[in-house]
């Protein structure tokens, strides 16, 4: 029985802290039934399902057998509904994104997934045109890690929408090697993993090779929160960086998160509309 030490799992520092923790507990086990206590928690966003899972797939690979209990009703219909627990629930206002996993070569299958789910009339109005390359953004998301992690289990994506909160947020886990492990690969090191990821979040910096394009589409989704004053969170490694609005912070997890979550939320409550800056410089979009 390992104890689960959060109250709630919200798109916060702790939150992370406590997913990373998590994987240190379960870290030393193999061929282990293993039961994950979860009694102390009384909140959970459903998006944060995907880094959840990767702590999860992670245990697994190591031969364990990994389950949940002591979940409060009102948390196991949240994950009942998103489809991380097996018993599913009616998901009736249609509020749900559900928890989805991915092969590292399923961009296309990414994509679609993202398209379905994310276009929604909850959405702050864009033009077509930004649209098609908000979704873009996403797509580089997925393609960074198909690219750089050199993961062994699946990509997990998940969502949600709040009504009363008025945000949707969105979560891609994958389980690699971190972005400080990728810059390293590359020849790149840096003294912190979280300047890892603030080097990894500026436009044109990239450790792709030839001409494959990286970093517009991150670009774009940082634009877009900093007008949107929603929010976006990575974690990798011990590394924690983010943005909410246009305040940037960067921090240091007592404990690694295995691998790179990348965590949006779109507050839907703006009423702003919209749409790409008609410019040749590609580098200004808006």
């Amino acid at each position: 029985m390992i104890p689960f030490g959060a109250y709630q799992l919200r798109t916060e520092a702790s939150s992370i802290e406590a997913l990373a923790a998590l994987h240190a507990a379960l870290s030393p086990y193999s061929a282990a039934e293993i039961k994950i206590d979860c009694t102390k928690l009384g909140w959970f966003d459903a998006h944060l399902a995907a880094p959840f899972m990767t702590v999860m797939n992670h245990s697994r690979t190591q031969s364990n057998s990994i389950s949940l209990t002591g979940l409060a009703d009102n948390v196991s219909l949240i994950l009942r509904k998103n489809g991380m627990l097996a018993r599913k629930a009616e998901d009736s206002y249609h509020t749900t994104i559900p928890v989805t996993s991915f092969g590292l070569d399923e961009e296309i299958e990414f994509a679609d997934y993202s398209r379905k789910h994310l276009a929604r009339r909850e959405m702050p109005r864009m033009s077509q045109a930004l649209v098609g390359k908000f979704f873009e953004g996403l797509d580089e998301l997925f393609a960074n890690c198909a690219l750089h992690s050199k993961s062994e289990i699946n990509v997990v994506a998940a969502g949600q929408f709040f009504p009363r909160a008025e945000r949707l947020a969105f979560a891609i886990s994958d389980g690699g090697r971190g972005v400080d492990g990728s810059l390293r690969a590359s020849g790149i090191t840096y003294s912190s993993p979280e300047d890892a990821i603030d080097w990894a979040m500026q436009n044109n910096n990239t450790t792709r090779q030839g001409y494959v394009p990286g970093g517009l589409g991150l670009k774009l989704l940082r634009e877009f929160i900093a007008k949107n004053n929603g929010k976006l969170m990575v974690a990798s490694s011990a590394g924690l960086w983010t943005q909410t609005g246009t305040r940037l912070t960067k921090a240091r997890m007592p404990k690694p998160f295995p691998g790179t979550v990348v965590i949006m939320e779109i507050l839907t409550s703006d009423r702003n509309v919209y749409d790409l800056k008609a410019s040749t410089d590609h580098r200004n979009i808006w």
